[in-house]
């Protein structure tokens, strides 16, 4: 019996964080290795367990029982393993406080006092944090603002306090950085854009969006597993939470302090619980988007979202200094594809036409169908150049695109397309300017040139 208790001995070894075990901890440790028979290793081996979810190191997957024998999973939350065990009696039922079979963590009141508190919490510490009814409503009060970057600040801020965090950063994931349908402008004053202001270094975020596990490290500078991920003299406590709503992950929340061991495993339940919330904000947000703001015919942005987000835009380049440019664009003669073919292949067209707008953009501009045949490129952060290198790629791809038309009288149809563009603050001093010298000076005098041209507002002052 020695032989197989060993050896298990040393696979748990490998599999728990055995040293960050606290003195119950590692007296529970010692006992199981003393033990002689199989079954009561395994019952010890849970109660370790158990006491590993208790400091916050491990997480209770799941309890399944089959035929007389319970099944138990557990995730090891420092490096995001997976550990069974089974057992032929039921196993004890010591629920780890940072992660509830179903619900969220109890409150203060209803779960009495924590088994082993005062194991690893220091007398320089804040008190813990714990979900409580007023903690509750105030999360659930941040789903009636209207804006998402309002609603993300007030959770942000509401994390920060809750867990005594030193900082707190959301990252979206980059699925939802390159998505059409994403509003990112939403999200710039509390999502961190540069690895400086980040918690978690770019592998952390990526193996917990991956996962869909929230990562916890007590201590950063002896996690051997991840502290090489860290740039420079790093320390301190960290947890990173995904934002998840359903199956998708948007992104993660992370939580850090100077001080390593200031996360519990409440604290660590706290912001799984705000990150899953947050989740459930930002995809409402993006289906509501799918229908008020994505043109159906197109599949691009409307109207509606392009005058809100070249209103946005000229804020922001007021704030940074930094030019933005205006691109509208028109097809030429495009009321002959109508007349001809029908509006079914006129509607072909607009489609093919909106994803070479999309394709041939920067995946930072933002493309809409203006109205009709007319459509809209605002480009943030762009130099003159930039911008006519914009319009000319999208201008020449388009003359040499053979669009589908799905009738039998002209399967394809060569189509043209003229491009006025204007900068602010460069060229306009507001919002109807910039529109105004776009449009009706620079693509007017483009159309009166011949069409199938890019020309920039300056271009017609010569």
């Amino acid at each position: 019996m020695k032989k197989p208790t060993r050896f298990d001995t040393e696979l748990l070894t490998r599999l728990l964080p055995i040293d960050r075990l606290d003195e119950d901890g590692m007296a529970l440790y010692r006992s199981l290795v003393s033990s002689g028979r199989e079954q009561a290793f395994r019952a010890g081996a849970v109660r370790l367990m158990d006491r590993l979810c208790e400091l916050g190191y491990m997480r209770r997957l799941s309890r399944t029982e089959d035929d007389g024998i319970v099944h138990l999973r557990y995730r090891n939350l420092l490096t995001l393993d997976t550990v069974s065990i089974s057992l032929e009696q039921p196993a004890p039922e010591q629920p780890a406080q940072n992660a509830p079979e179903s619900g969220p963590p109890a409150t203060p009141s209803e779960q009495g006092t924590s088994v082993g508190e005062g194991a690893i919490r220091r007398s320089d510490e804040p008190p813990r944090a714990a979900m409580t009814l007023s903690f509750l409503r105030a999360v659930a009060a941040s789903s009636r603002r209207t804006d998402l970057a309002g609603a993300l600040g007030y959770l942000y801020d509401l994390l920060k306090d809750a867990v005594g965090a030193d900082r707190v950063a959301l990252a979206m994931s980059k699925g939802l950085v390159d998505s059409q349908a994403a509003n990112l402008t939403e999200f710039e004053d509390v999502c961190v854009s540069d690895e400086d202001g980040q918690v978690a270094p770019p592998h952390i975020r990526e193996k917990v969006e991956e996962t869909g596990e929230v990562l916890s490290i007590q201590d950063i500078r002896r996690d051997s597993r991840h502290f090489r991920y860290f740039p420079g003299r790093a320390s301190g406590a960290l947890a990173v939470s995904p934002l998840k709503a359903e199956a998708y992950v948007y992104g993660t929340l992370g939580i850090w302090s100077s001080r390593s061991y200031a996360f519990d495993s409440n604290s660590v339940a706290v912001l799984q619980f705000v990150a899953e919330f947050a989740a459930g904000l930002i995809k409402r947000r993006l289906e509501v988007e799918e229908l008020i703001f994505i043109d159906q015919t197109c599949q691009i942005h409307n109207r509606r979202y392009f005058d809100e987000q070249l209103a946005r835009e000229i804020e922001r380049s007021k704030r940074t200094g930094n030019a933005m440019a205006l691109l509208i664009g028109d097809l030429d003669d495009f009321k002959k594809v109508n007349d001809t073919l029908g509006h079914a292949a006129g509607d072909s067209v607009l489609r093919q036409v909106g994803k070479i707008l999309s394709e041939n953009a920067r995946q930072v501009d933002i493309v809409a169908r203006y109205g009709g045949e007319e459509f809209g490129v605002i480009l943030p952060d762009v130099s003159r150049e930039g911008a006519f290198v914009v319009a000319e790629r999208i201008r020449s791809t388009i003359a040499m695109h053979g669009f589908v038309t799905g009738s039998e009288q002209q399967p394809t149809w060569d189509l043209t397309i003229s491009i006025g563009g204007a900068l602010y603050p460069l060229d306009a001093t507001s919002r109807i300017d910039l529109m105004d010298k776009a449009d009706r000076i620079a693509l007017y005098q483009a159309k009166h040139l011949g069409k199938n041209r890019a020309i920039m507002y300056e271009d017609t002052l010569s």
